[in-house]
């Protein structure tokens, strides 16, 4: 079925004749073909799926049927798609006038006067019901000349109300509807509006004008709009009026809807097909809400205040410190807008335009909840490190951390033997730190030369140390390894048994109850007993053999 061939048709048909729609069906049309002081010839045009292919079925009321007996339309008989309805009640018109111009021979062949109708059948109709979507029209009986010529249509809410006649008028064709405040005269145009709205939206009459109503849009379960729409004055363009979440996220409805926007009152579009491009500039709330759904799947989350695209994420860090950020997803398919405090900015330290999903997002393909886990995952990262250094400080004085570079500076000064020597080292920390381990140099290494085992232990340590990484490790396990290294080192010890006590006497090589030895050349130390049993065996120093 074609209904906007239907629409034209009807509207052609408006303008020279008084017909209405049945029960809001614009494919289902009642109507007057000639008016006399006395009597309405009234017809009834049906237009079934097949049109324009096949032509309306006219129903041809009683005082048709006693006026003209059988007969057929040439405009009917000759059907083509490219044919014109209202040709066809032209047609028929000309035949009633040219029959009621006819004298009679017979008296009783007379046209029966309003209000005496022989037929024992009583025809009845129902009223257009625009508040509510209508249901297939079915009725009993046709209105017969017994009836009252004031009660055209009845309704199954009200049987005793009427509607007042009007008289036709080509300029102006109205029609009668049991919605109709005291007999007003409402335009086909107008219900065919209606009509047209009501088979796709449910909506609210507003007051007592017919064409100002309230129509809900449901775009999700959970965002259902309420737009004002007053066309009283169509075809002149139509007044809308948007709620202030939809102006929000839309804008003015005059400046983003382009059949507002290119109104021609000569050829007007439908309301329907301006709510239909509405609702497609609403769609993309459906790809909000699962966006937003797969974010507050992964993070403690709620709705801001007046907006229906925009979201408050909570994030736990070390220390369970909160921090807190805005996310718009109105922009979608487009990057989210994203609102850091200036605490989670220094935090995150660089600018979200530069986040590694920001710079890389496609459109479509990208999710909005991949640059809230980058964000979650540079918090965690950046206070997991925040957290080590803070610990470190706990420890050791000097260390410096540079975060553009991402390394950390620590000197650890030596003790005892090793009290000359200062220690520094570098740790890089890497991008996916602490998933993966960082890089630690020692930068003085040089120094450490005249210490070769030193140096041997400490590169020893950071492999021991290494090996067994996890995200679970910190920096502070490893400089307490080394710190311990260093201490090994630095302390004096035997060079034969490499123990501070001795194994003889139990004595500590360094101390008030020494045990204490030193070779002449080298000067490395010694128990006494160690010294003693090394010269007695070999006759020269285990370390320098001199």
């Amino acid at each position: 079925m074609d209904k906007e061939r239907i629409l034209k048709e009807a509207q052609k048909i408006a303008k020279k004749f008084s017909f209405w729609m049945v029960s809001g069906e614009i494919a289902h049309l009642y109507g007057y073909v000639y008016e006399t002081p006395e009597k309405k010839y009234e017809l009834e045009i049906k237009f079934d799926e097949n049109f324009p292919s096949t032509p309306p079925n006219l129903i041809y009321h009683s005082v048709i049927k006693d006026l003209l007996g059988d007969f057929q339309l040439n405009s009917l008989i000759n059907w083509t798609p490219t044919s014109n309805v209202v040709d066809i009640v032209y047609e028929l018109k000309e035949i009633i006038e040219k029959t009621l111009e006819t004298p009679k021979m017979n008296s009783e062949e007379e046209l029966i006067p309003i209000g005496q109708d022989n037929s024992t059948e009583k025809e009845e109709f129902l009223t257009p019901d625009l508040d509510a979507y209508p249901p297939d029209f079915e009725y009993e009986e046709y209105i017969t000349q017994s009836d009252s010529p004031d009660e055209v249509f009845y309704t199954s809410k009200d049987s005793g109300s009427s509607i007042t006649e009007n008289s036709v008028d080509d300029s102006k064709t109205t029609l009668k509807s049991d919605i109709v405040d005291e007999g007003a005269p409402v335009s086909i145009e107008i219900n065919t509006e209606l009509s047209l709205i009501q088979q796709e939206y449910a909506y609210d009459q507003i007051g007592t004008k017919e064409a100002e109503i309230n129509i809900y849009i449901t775009i999700t379960l959970t965002s259902t709009f309420i737009i004002q729409i007053d066309f009283t004055n169509y075809p002149e363009k139509p007044i809308v009026t948007f709620p202030n979440e939809v102006r929000r996220i839309l804008g003015e409805p005059y400046k983003i809807l382009n059949i507002l926007k290119e109104w021609k009152s000569k050829q007007p579009s439908h309301i329907v097909d301006l709510l239909h491009e509405l609702e497609k500039k609403l769609l993309f709330l459906k790809e909000i809400e699962v966006q937003s759904k797969k974010i507050s799947g992964e993070y403690q989350c709620e709705k801001i205040h007046d907006s229906v695209t925009a979201l408050k994420v909570h994030m736990l860090t070390y220390g369970f410190k909160e921090y807190f950020l805005n996310i718009d997803l109105e922009p979608y398919p487009k990057p989210p807008k994203i609102d850091l405090s200036p605490e989670l900015q220094q935090i995150i330290q660089v600018p979200v335009t530069e986040l590694k999903v920001y710079k890389n997002w496609e459109e479509n393909m990208s999710e909005s909840v991949e640059i809230v886990r980058e964000i979650s995952w540079l918090v965690d990262k950046n206070s997991r490190i925040n957290f080590e250094i803070d610990l470190l400080k706990d420890h050791y004085k000097k260390i410096e951390y540079n975060p553009s570079t991402a390394t950390l500076l620590v000197e650890m000064k030596g003790k005892m033997k090793t009290e000359d020597l200062t220690f520094e080292f570098q740790i890089t920390l890497p991008i996916d730190y602490p998933m993966k381990m960082p890089d630690v140099k020692v930068i003085n290494e040089f120094e450490l030369e005249a210490h070769e085992k030193i140096k041997d232990d400490l590169h020893t340590s950071f492999d021991d140390f290494f090996k067994d990484w996890t995200p679970f490790s910190y920096l502070v396990d490893l400089f307490n390894l080394i710190s311990k290294k260093i201490f090994e080192v630095s302390v004096v010890s035997c060079v034969i048994c490499h123990k501070i006590e001795c194994p003889s006497c139990t004595k500590k090589i360094a101390g008030d109850d020494n045990c204490h030895a030193e070779c002449p050349h080298c000067n490395r130390a010694y128990h006494n007993h160690c010294w003693e049993q090394t010269i007695k065996s070999f006759g020269k120093c285990g370390f320098c053999l001199r």
